[in-house]
């Protein structure tokens, strides 16, 4: 079964260092020059262009314009999605006026504390009014 450009594209984006090393066009080139029959091909570690310096290359990110063609396929993942298929919204929109305990708020009366210990600490009263 020869590589498409697709399974190239696929394997170079595997993973960081097989992009590096370009692995998907090394396995197509493999594959044409043994006429694609599965033939044996021996190559020496020290024959492979291009490899990082150290196995497995240090942790790194990139940027998503450092990733040839990243963007283009994410945005070929986006879809839309018709209103009648969004789940758990409000019967209304914008839902009506209505109000809720700082209780029914996670976390909320936690985050009020903390700010009145900020406002305390700025005033220098170390929680008085």
């Amino acid at each position: 079964m020869s590589l498409t450009d697709k399974d190239v594209k696929r394997l170079n984006l595997s993973m960081p260092v097989a992009n590096d090393v370009k692995l998907g066009e090394i396995l197509k080139a493999l594959q044409e020059a043994t006429g694609g029959d599965g033939g044996e091909i021996t190559v020496a570690w020290a024959d492979v262009t291009g490899k990082p310096s150290t196995f497995p290359p240090s942790t790194h990110t990139h940027t998503i314009a450092q990733v040839d063609d990243l963007q283009t396929e994410l945005d070929s993942k986006l879809e839309s999605v018709a209103w009648g298929d969004v789940g758990s919204k409000p019967s209304t929109f914008p839902p009506a006026p209505h109000t809720h305990a700082i209780a029914d708020v996670t976390g909320l009366q936690a985050a009020l504390d903390d700010l009145q210990a900020e406002i305390d600490a700025l005033k220098g009263d170390g929680g008085g009014a």
